[in-house]
């Protein structure tokens, strides 16, 4: 949120109030996470403002919710197994419990099996429609994997083989490829 505002407060929030600008940067930073509403022309976003989007897109929603991502517990995990690691630490505790090592296992073939269906599809569809740009590109297959419904506009103008892979993207993003992976062993 903080970010946003920062960054697009002269940009695409240039013509709010300041309680507009404060609103519209707080939409802005949540709807990555689940909906794929805009207030603002996302076209018009600075690059660094994409770039959040993209993590809060990929990161997604909390678990339990029917939003997509890899969800902010997964991505917790993985944060606190890190900083764990740099503490010379052999194991995870929040609040003096300690994080199963399952759960760490899970948290990092989620995340590595989502960069790996993301970069699959990206690869892909640049071959089908390479002049539609890798930010493009990669914007609309982190945002189909995280069913957003967020789209830098070019989604109409795929190929039928893009958008195939876009479906396909986002089966596998509601699903997880863990659990299909898991289906299929």
């Amino acid at each position: 949120f903080i970010l946003f505002l920062i960054i697009e407060y002269h940009n695409t929030l240039a013509e709010h109030s300041f309680f507009g600008k404060l609103v519209n940067a707080l939409f802005g930073a949540a709807t990555p996470r689940t909906a794929g509403f805009n207030a603002v022309d996302m076209n018009a976003l600075a690059f660094p403002t994409i770039m959040i989007t993209f993590l809060l897109m990929w990161i997604g929603a909390s678990p339990g919710s029917t939003g997509g991502g890899i969800k902010t517990s997964t991505f917790a995990i993985a944060t606190l197994n890190i900083l764990s690691l740099a503490k010379g630490k052999q194991r995870i505790e929040v609040f003096r419990r300690e994080i199963a090592d399952i759960s760490v296992k899970r948290a990092f073939a989620t995340i590595a099996l989502s960069l790996i269906v993301i970069g699959t599809g990206i690869v892909f569809i640049t071959f089908f429609d390479p002049e539609k740009g890798l930010l493009n590109i990669a914007f609309e297959s982190f945002s189909a994997y995280s069913t957003v419904g967020l789209s830098l506009g070019i989604t109409a103008s795929l190929t039928t083989a893009s958008k195939l892979i876009i479906c396909a993207i986002m089966f596998i993003g509601r699903v997880s490829m863990l659990s299909i992976m898991v289906a299929v062993f």
